[in-house]
């Protein structure tokens, strides 16, 4: 006779079940209610986006201008998913030795890209708001930067400056700057008449693109050296 298979339910399963039928619930009901009707003018949008912030970048614009909110909780995820990879990898042993690329003229030109990422990643900050750009795709840049110079061989000064900038409070510090402008930045639409609200988008939007860059910077390397230190170079 076989035996009964039982179906254990914890707490953690009833959890998932109920985020699951509930997220389950609110896309069906944006599928069926949403009107197709509704007419949009486009062209009149981004022209009228462009007049009010004065930045020459739209897409800028409408991430850190109009969708200040959706970038606030992109901010948020990548923080939490940094933690995430600390939490899982933190309790691994770290590669007792580390092995970057030997070869001198593979290590050179990979020295020379390191540099232009760096520097592109600056361009992309500092002038994201103007050009396509921005404080995401900086620190993306940057982040890459990084990494060349960890896999050509330059960990151990790397991790020495890591630790002697103390980039994980730095990390934080640039969380709660962003956070702080966001919100200063609400403030204006919600209090026409307060201080924030003279603020011009040309001063808020180019200062956001460059502390969303430097975090986004801090935030990837310290995810890739947890990867290299605790996996080895793959």
């Amino acid at each position: 006779m076989k035996p009964s298979l039982k179906l254990t339910i914890n707490s953690d399963v009833a959890k998932s079940a109920v985020y699951l039928v509930a997220i389950s619930v609110v896309m069906l009901m944006v599928l069926f209610t949403r009107s197709d009707s509704f007419a949009r003018d486009t062209n009149l949008i981004v022209s009228q986006l462009s007049e009010y912030t004065k930045i020459p970048n739209v897409v800028t614009s409408v991430i850190l201008g109009t969708r200040l909110f959706d970038t606030i909780g992109e901010v948020t995820v990548f923080t939490v998913a940094g933690l995430g990879v600390k939490i899982l990898l933190g309790h691994e042993q770290t590669e007792a030795e580390q092995f970057g690329i030997k070869d001198q003229s593979i290590r050179i030109l990979l020295n020379f890209a390191a540099l232009l990422s760096f520097i592109l990643a600056i361009d992309l900050a500092l002038k994201g708001h103007l050009t396509p750009g921005g404080g995401f795709a900086s620190g993306v840049a940057g982040a890459t930067a990084v990494t060349i110079l960890m896999l050509t061989g330059e960990l151990q000064r790397i991790e020495r400056l890591y630790f002697q900038a103390n980039a994980a409070a730095m990390e934080k510090f640039a969380v709660v700057c962003f956070v702080i402008v966001a919100f200063t930045t609400f403030a204006s639409f919600l209090i026409p008449d307060s201080i924030a609200a003279s603020i011009s988008p040309r001063v808020y939007i180019p200062l956001l693109n460059v502390v969303a860059a430097f975090k986004v910077t801090i935030g990837s390397w310290s995810i890739l050296r947890l990867y290299i230190l605790k996996r080895g170079v793959i």
